[in-house]
């Protein structure tokens, strides 16, 4: 008879150990059965798949992007009935900064004025002619990059731009205005990132420039008047369909909130007691906690339509 786990979790980063025994810890907890695929495991984990010995019914993919290896997993968990956090086929589209501004624009969500180049491999001349209304400095950032990869904070040339191009030079770029936050009482930037799980939305205050956490207290979202960051978090998740993700959301001194990082899919969760730049503990439990229990939500809606896992 064939192992089924509930919950598989697939990891390669070290500093996402606590986050994976987290979440395995919770679904004990909820007597969910859950199973932790390193590369340490990978091989003789895909030997039980191909031998029908192990079906995963949901997955969470920390490790594909990085170990190409991980993607024969994905292949071979597909054969029965299977979903991801997230999608896998949805990232592309996702991630791609350019295709999210000009998706965030036509769903009428305010985000930097922005010039997006084509790659330089594509086309090594573009018109940079707009680029006085960037102002000075700009931001100068590739299209699909992530963890700050290739970004420019405090552009000020052309030359910066067509160094920056030819650096990652399979990639669109994206010339933006840096956007000011207000500063709130207690010398607070008005400076956001904002965690979606499953439909929750879990706001943080976080700075641009140190990037350190603090809770944002349902108080203070009365108090400075911040109802907007779920509304639009909740419009980016509509658009990008992703079941995981963060953002990061500014409101300036006129009281507008711009997007100013769109969708990063592969949140660093490691936590506050041990890294000063981490995420506070008690955003980090609820995360864990929310990502479990949409797992249990969507697997009992699964069993109550009768999909056959009872007869394996």
């Amino acid at each position: 008879m064939a192992n089924i786990v509930d919950f598989a979790l697939a990891w390669e980063w070290m500093y996402d150990r606590e986050f994976i025994y987290d979440l395995d810890k919770t679904c004990q907890q909820r007597n969910l059965k859950s199973y932790i695929i390193h590369p340490s495991n990978l091989d003789e984990t895909l030997a039980m798949m191909a031998g029908g010995e192990l079906i995963i019914r949901v997955l969470l993919d920390r490790a594909s992007d990085v170990i190409p290896r991980f993607y024969d997993l994905i292949h071979m968990a597909r054969k029965g009935s299977f979903w991801m956090i997230n999608e896998l086929s949805l990232l592309p589209r996702a991630v791609d900064k350019a295709t999210m501004h000009l998706e965030f624009l036509a769903a009428g969500i305010d985000v930097p004025y922005t010039i997006i180049l084509s790659p330089w491999q594509k086309s090594p001349r573009v018109d940079l002619s707009d680029i006085k209304r960037l102002g000075s400095p700009f931001i100068i950032k590739p299209a699909c990059g992530g963890g700050g990869v290739g970004v420019i904070t405090n552009a000020k040339s052309i030359n910066q731009v067509l160094s920056a191009r030819m650096e990652i030079s399979h990639d669109k770029y994206l010339l933006q205005e840096k956007i000011i936050p207000v500063i709130l009482d207690k010398e607070k930037k008005a400076w956001f990132r904002i965690f979606y799980v499953a439909g929750n939305v879990i706001p943080c205050w976080w700075n641009d420039a140190t990037h350190i956490y603090d809770e944002l207290n349902p108080h203070e979202i009365k108090d400075y008047n911040l109802f907007k960051l779920e509304d639009i978090t909740k419009k980016i998740a509509h658009i990008c369909k992703l079941d995981f993700f963060s953002t990061e959301i500014a409101m300036t001194p006129h009281g507008k909130f711009v997007v100013v990082d769109y969708v990063n899919d592969m949140c660093d969760m490691r936590r506050k007691t041990q890294y000063c730049d981490g995420v506070p503990d008690n955003v980090a439990d609820e995360i864990t906690g929310r990502l479990v229990s949409y797992v249990e939500k969507r697997l009992k809606g699964q069993e109550d339509k009768n999909e056959g896992w009872a007869d394996i």
